[in-house]
């Protein structure tokens, strides 16, 4: 018979009296944590064997299902609670209960309940168990509601992109993908310095730019076309644009603490685990929120063939949405385009981003960027950047923005309306002039003298 067959094979994991084991019995099986206890128990009551752990009692599956359910029982409360958090993932699909406190009725030990009540009374321990809820499944009628205004996000400051995907919310998955040396990472970087301008904590894997270069396109992005200076380089007559010393060293100690970079000279190997294990550490210590791979291609894959790089790389996707949604933090990831599409202008899908499709499957937005020949105000032809919404998994949202670039500061913003002067916090002067303009309307509040006459 199978359920002789199954027990034979639990024997070698499982301690128990097979005379006394009977899957026909109502109580189900007792699953003790001490061999003292399945002893004073007898029927139906089993435990872990001697040199056995945990992950033993998967071995046992076809045995515990052969009875209607599965009781933990021990009057050790810490054993009790080690034991249901040691059982319950490891046993999905059998329905477990559990003896609390009260079924026990003050009892120290089995052999205690056993001598005061007597043996014919064990079955009353049950009316103290507890059904341990579903292990990975959910009541939908339980799942909280979601509320989108309050769930923490980062705004773009382009207004129809914000419009449309709400803002890059947490616990999300962001690819961005476009032909080279159209402003991917410079986009990029302009979305964490919009990121830290709203309060929140950035870090960055660029896997091709040295920490000097990053920073230096940082700096002019977050300096703005206002606080720049031309330097000339005496070697070649070049001038060289850098942020102005005073701004310089207000944006380092705007950005101090709140703006991390992965060190590609101290972590030798790019590999996704390294990388991970950077973003992991600096979510918990410096509790970073906004996270960049840049990009997926600069990340070490060795030892898999091309046949398996579209996988390893659709791995690495999935590790960074597990991180995304369990550290309740949004990551952006650049991904490039396939080769067919560089000479595609407008009409593109997720279909043409490179590598497996599982990328843009597990990815909760999709973004393109692109230059494209767009009338200016005199409605003459004009190549200016545009960007494309390819996919949005919360509001359905497609569609398109036209941006303009300021070279000098390396800022993109909003074409014809958005203005790249626009100061971020690090800028006192910035801040001045608002609180200026503020005073005004307390003045029109509060007429002068002369007007009340």
């Amino acid at each position: 018979m199978e359920f002789e067959k199954a027990m034979r094979e639990a024997e070698a994991y499982l301690t128990f009296t097979p005379r006394f084991i009977d899957p026909k019995q109502p109580q189900g099986l007792w699953f003790c944590n001490s061999v003292t206890e399945a002893d004073a128990i007898q029927i139906n009551a089993v435990c872990l064997g001697s040199g056995c752990d945990w992950d033993d009692v998967v071995k046992v599956q076809p045995f515990l299902e052969c009875f209607p359910y599965l009781v933990i029982v021990t009057p050790n409360a810490i054993a009790r609670e080690e034991m249901v958090k040691q059982m319950r993932p490891r046993l999905p699909a059998v329905c477990i209960y559990v003896i609390s406190d009260a079924g026990f009725r003050n009892c120290k030990t089995m052999d205690e309940f056993i001598r005061t009540y007597g043996s014919d009374r064990l079955l009353d321990i049950l009316e103290g168990a507890e059904e341990l809820p579903a292990y990975g499944i959910l009541n939908l009628a339980q799942v909280p509601r979601r509320d989108l205004r309050t769930v923490p996000r980062v705004l773009s400051r382009f207004p129809v992109l914000d419009r449309g995907i709400g803002g890059f919310f947490a616990g999300e998955l962001s690819v961005w993908t476009g032909k080279r040396g159209v402003g991917k990472s410079t986009i990029l970087g302009q979305m964490l310095l919009e990121a830290v301008d709203q309060g929140h904590t950035v870090c960055a894997y660029s896997g091709e730019l040295p920490k000097e270069q990053f920073r230096e396109w940082i700096y002019l992005q977050a300096a703005g076309p206002e606080h720049i200076v031309y330097e000339k380089d005496e070697a070649t007559g070049k001038l060289l644009a850098m942020a102005d010393p005073m701004a310089d060293k207000q944006i380092s100690e705007w950005v101090d603490e709140r703006f991390w970079l992965f060190d590609l000279e101290r972590n030798t190997r790019h590999d996704p685990e390294t990388i991970l294990k950077q973003f992991e550490y600096a979510k918990m210590r410096y509790n970073a929120d906004v996270f960049l791979v840049d990009n997926i291609m600069s990340v070490d894959f060795d030892g898999y063939s091309d046949r398996d790089f579209n996988r390893v790389q659709s791995k690495f996707t999935q590790m960074l949405v597990t991180f995304s949604k369990r550290r309740k933090v949004h990551t952006h990831l650049v991904v490039h385009p396939r080769k067919s599409t560089s000479d595609k202008n407008s009409k593109v899908s997720s279909d043409d981003v490179s590598g497996s499709g599982d990328i843009t499957n597990r990815a909760d937005n999709v973004f393109f960027l692109t230059t494209h020949a767009a009338p200016d105000a005199k409605g003459q032809p004009d190549v200016k950047p545009l960007l494309q919404i390819l996919k949005n998994r919360d509001f359905g949202a497609r569609g398109q923005q036209w941006l303009d670039f300021d070279r000098k500061s390396r800022r993109f913003f909003q074409d014809r309306t958005g203005d790249p002067k626009r100061p971020y916090g690090w800028d006192m002067a910035a801040q001045q002039m608002r609180i200026t303009e503020e005073r005004g309307d307390i003045d029109g509040i509060f007429p002068e003298k002369e007007a009340l006459s």
